[in-house]
């Protein structure tokens, strides 16, 4: 299988993926025994169950996986077991720029609990930046204020959120 990796990066996008229910992680395997650049956003939560509790990983995103890809990968993703379809709005593939991937990449490595939701498409508050700790860089825009900042991280190109909370001390207006 040819890898067109040896071609010019600028021909490579982040591209969203809807895949089949649960099967994420078997995507992201598969991708990448295909050596193709692929990023699955995933937390650790606690499960309980009735005789026991358990740390799982799952993903940030239900049913989304993110690929670098030119054309030709991309194609090659969608013949992927369990890789359902390319995300585009209005008959446009979704292009992910690179600064939100990061951002989902620092939401990743933080111990912080958040939640993605659907993001609205009105959002009121100002935009802010925290400054310190585990997110510091992470842009967002406040929801509410009760002693602790509610901060919606939105990834635009997906028309989805973040949801994190942090403390309002470690803010700043952007």
């Amino acid at each position: 299988m040819p890898n067109y990796h040896t071609q010019s990066a600028s021909n490579f996008n982040w591209r969203a993926f809807y895949t089949c229910s649960r099967a994420e992680k078997k995507c992201e395997h598969r991708l990448k025994e295909k050596k193709i650049d692929v990023f699955l956003p995933i937390q650790t939560v606690i499960r309980q169950w009735k005789d026991r509790k358990k740390a799982v990983q799952v993903p940030i995103f239900r049913n989304y996986i993110f690929a670098r890809v030119d054309e030709h990968e991309r194609i090659d993703v969608l013949r992927t077991p369990g890789v359902v379809s390319c995300i585009a709005f209005g008959g446009i593939l979704a292009e992910i720029k690179q600064e939100e991937i990061d951002q989902i990449k620092i939401l990743q490595t933080s111990s912080q609990q958040y939640e993605s939701i659907q993001a609205p498409q009105k959002l009121v508050g100002a935009e802010i930046r925290i400054n310190r700790g585990t997110l510091r860089g992470l842009k967002g825009e406040v929801l509410e204020i009760r002693g602790e900042s509610r901060l919606l991280v939105r990834i635009t190109s997906l028309k989805m959120a973040i949801k994190v909370e942090v403390p309002y001390s470690i803010t700043k207006y952007a």
